[in-house]
């Protein structure tokens, strides 16, 4: 069975008539879903949570609740791990993406959500905060330095579920090409992924992603960096990159994120274009 993650920028469109939430309910099972909302990220969970049980309600789905760790213990819960076996779409809800981190990561709440996930039979979905924990790796904090300086961010392991991709959200509204670009030149094997707001991705096999929304993903791949100065400047220090490739996707632009390329370049492509060939040669 295909495996989906959808990552969003934040500040998503919370109505039954988003594309966003329908194509994730619809990938979960439709009326069929079993949907587990985490608002742990949340400095008001509570509030988190009623917000997104009233939106997915609104699909009809099988169930809705709501699955909020206060602290590690929580996450070693035997009922907890049953409740994820049968769950179809898990939400993390936005905030701080450290408290998902220090709170899920190793536990079996983690291990569960990780097994469920690679059989393919749980499509995990995460916004702002919970979209940025997804990966393998995250950012989880701007040290606010002036642009292109050294230290300028900290990062640490994420969930795992994707590896060599790294998602920051808000993009384009908080100006962090910066902080992208600095995590890319730390290791160019991470492919960085900026979403706007309302806006996501629908990852499949960790290997395709489509664009789903109303704003743009801009695509960092630093695989062809030539000077790269971040190991050697002082930290704080401003750092020497070159040969960055950019790429903006639109929404239903797919782009292989393995091969780094455009797939299928969406419905507002143009059409190919005909160019003629050489004239023949004229005889006699």
């Amino acid at each position: 069975m295909p495996r989906f993650l959808i990552p969003i920028g934040g500040n998503e469109k919370r109505s039954a008539t988003s594309e966003i939430f329908q194509q994730m309910v619809e990938l979960a099972g439709g009326t069929e879903a079993r949907i587990v909302i985490v608002p742990t990220a949340s400095a008001t969970p509570g509030e988190r949570a009623r917000d997104y049980e009233e939106l997915f309600r609104a699909f009809q789905p099988a169930s809705v609740q709501t699955v909020h760790i206060g602290e590690r213990p929580d996450a070693a819960s035997p009922e907890l791990s049953r409740i994820i076996h049968e769950t179809t779409l898990f939400m993390f809800g936005g905030g701080d993406q450290l408290r998902l981190s220090s709170l899920i990561g190793g536990t079996p709440l983690h291990d569960a959500l990780v097994e469920r996930y690679r059989s393919g039979e749980c499509v995990v979905a995460g916004t702002s905060a919970g979209a940025s924990v997804i990966p393998e790796t995250m950012i989880f904090q701007n040290n606010r330095f002036r642009s292109f300086r050294k230290g300028g961010i900290e990062m640490t392991k994420g969930l795992g579920l994707i590896n060599d991709a790294i998602f920051d959200t808000h993009f384009v509204q908080r100006s962090r090409i910066s902080r992208l670009v600095h995590a890319v030149a730390t290791n160019p094997a991470l492919l960085g992924l900026g979403i706007d707001e309302n806006t996501g991705l629908i990852i499949e096999d960790e290997t395709t992603a489509k664009v789903i929304g109303t704003g743009t993903v801009l695509v960092v791949d630093g695989r062809s960096i030539e000077i790269n100065h971040i190991g050697y400047a002082e930290n704080g220090a401003p750092f020497a990159l070159t040969n960055v490739r950019y790429s903006v996707l639109t929404p239903d632009v797919v782009y292989d994120l393995k091969l780094r390329t455009v797939v299928d370049p969406g419905p507002t492509a143009p059409h190919k274009s005909i160019v003629p060939g050489p004239a023949a040669p004229s005889k006699g």
